[in-house]
């Protein structure tokens, strides 16, 4: 078999939180948040005598005529039905198509009708069997990954992804996590063992994302703190690279749990690393639902306070919330609105809890018969989920989320937690100071923005205010800016917006 691969990560579903479409959408420019790590990272398992390109679908259309006779497509449960239509579409040409990925290895059933090989799980130690077999003519349908020894990741192969579209690289430095929330399925994926890459291992990375132009970085871990030792000595080595960049240092961005705001020593060496912004599930101010879950790194403590020391560190916290746990009744809007607006944090992702295939949620709503949706789960919904709630109608449930979005995401109410914010980060010491707020990108966003009405006008005058007290915070001010209107569209395009709600009551009953 000719030896080509032509790998592909598919568009998403829709406009999401953390994409950048809205760029598209008015009419600006095309970007992504964040750069493909998945088809980069398989590129470099790919032998050496193989011919390899790659396709981010976000960026650039699909060749379907691309002479690759191997074609490679990977993804997330938002990017399943993109990857069952080009699979089909490959497939009728005639090429051997391989599917693998998050979305594969938790739903194999629903991906293995679209696949003639199947890859499950991690792929270092099972790379070079895959090739070879294929090579030889006796591939198998289906291939098993394990749980490798992170050294022997490779580097990932920046050198064929596109240039200056994604605003962030991404470098993954450890795997799995030693939690067990209900609703989480990065366990069923990746292990409670967390696995990770020796500092000078990912300083090696970083040297090829910085020469590539890059000056963010997301760490994709499952949870980047919660072994301390190891991310002790990891955050010492980074910010001893980042002090040695003539060009400026990087930025970094990375997933933690609340139990960070204990260890002052260590929030203090995330900001020295660079370590600027960190997502946390906050998930609920319920403590009987965050007990349901298993979410116990949450409980006993005020999450409020733990926040603020957070960002009294100089760490903007980006906060996950979420509504539809058992616990949970028709005052849980109320509640999740008090409590978000009690927090100096702009970046709030909501979403209704969803049972996603291969994790303990959903075994235990099929064992209560209670999923009304089996196997694949359409994300992106905001406002419905895939089984029954015990104490929330479904009319309530739609009703109390488009209060609840509408109110979050309100200019006065975002204000209000940038401000927040603002008032209790500390001065920034050496850092680079960005250029003017709406003077670059997101300038255009702004004058899109400030069509909208006298609320919109009266935000951006804030962060223009903000953005002349605090020139240290600019960059995170264009980034909190520019996520607010993806949010809006995002919104607007599931037909959420509606700004009268956000002056109303939440709504108890429906």
């Amino acid at each position: 078999m000719d030896r080509s691969v032509y790998l592909i990560n598919p568009r998403e579903n829709g406009p999401s939180y953390h994409g950048l479409e809205v760029f598209e959408a008015w009419k600006i420019a095309r970007l992504v948040s964040l750069a493909d790590l998945s088809t980069t990272t398989v590129a470099a398992l790919v032998p050496s005598n193989w011919n390899v390109a790659i396709c981010d679908e976000r960026i650039q259309p699909v060749n379907f005529h691309a002479a690759a006779s191997v074609i490679g497509i990977t993804g997330k449960s938002s990017q399943r039905d993109r990857m069952i239509e080009l699979a089909g579409e490959f497939r009728r040409r005639g090429k051997l198509v391989m599917i693998g990925g998050p979305y594969a290895s938790l739903n194999p059933d629903d991906m293995r009708p679209h696949a003639d090989i199947l890859v499950t799980g991690e792929m270092e130690e099972i790379g070079e069997t895959i090739f070879s077999d294929i090579a030889a003519d006796r591939w198998q349908t289906e291939y098993a990954g394990t749980r490798p020894d992170l050294s022997r990741s490779p580097m990932p192969r920046w050198d064929l992804y596109p240039r200056g579209v994604a605003t962030t690289a991404q470098v993954q430095t450890s795997r799995g996590c030693p939690f067990e929330c209900e609703f989480c399925d990065v366990i069923q994926y990746l292990g409670r063992k967390q696995r990770w890459k020796d500092p000078e291992q990912v300083v090696k990375e970083l040297d090829v994302l910085y020469k590539a132009g890059f000056r963010g970085v997301f760490f994709a871990d499952d949870n980047f703190t919660v072994m301390r030792r190891r991310t002790r000595a990891l955050l010492q080595r980074v910010a001893e690279w980042n002090a040695e960049r003539r060009a400026g240092p990087m930025e970094f961005a990375t997933q933690v749990s609340i139990d960070l705001a204990r260890d002052s020593e260590l929030l203090a060496l995330c900001a020295k690393a660079g370590l600027t912004n960190v997502f946390i599930g906050i998930e609920t101010p319920n403590e009987d639902s965050l007990s349901e879950t298993l979410k116990r790194q949450n409980l006993r403590i005020n999450l409020t306070e733990e926040v603020i020391k957070v960002v009294s560190a100089g760490v903007m916290v980006m906060s996950g919330g979420i509504v539809g746990f058992d616990h949970d009744g028709p005052d849980i809007f109320e509640r999740q609105a008090a409590f978000i607006d009690s927090l100096p944090v702009p970046l709030v992702t909501l979403g209704v809890l969803v049972a996603s295939a291969s994790t303990p949620l959903y075994a235990r709503m099929e064992r209560e018969g209670r999923l009304v949706q089996h196997g694949n789960v359409a994300f992106g919904r905001y406002l419905t989920t895939n089984f029954r709630l015990k104490r929330i109608s479904e009319a309530q449930l739609k009703n109390g989320m488009e209060w609840l979005l509408n109110h979050v995401y309100s200019p006065h109410a975002y204000g209000q937690r940038v401000k927040a914010f603002a008032d209790i980060c500390p001065a920034r010491a050496g850092g680079v100071i960005a250029p003017p707020l709406f003077a670059g990108i997101e300038s255009p966003l702004a004058r899109r923005l400030a069509q909208y009405g006298k609320e919109e006008l009266n935000l951006l005058r804030l962060f223009q205010q903000i953005s002349l007290q605090r020139p240290d915070l600019r960059s995170h001010l264009r980034n909190v800016f520019i996520y607010y209107c993806q949010f809006r569209h995002t919104m607007e395009h599931n037909r959420i917006w509606n700004p009268r709600l956000s002056h109303q009551d939440a709504p108890m009953a429906a």
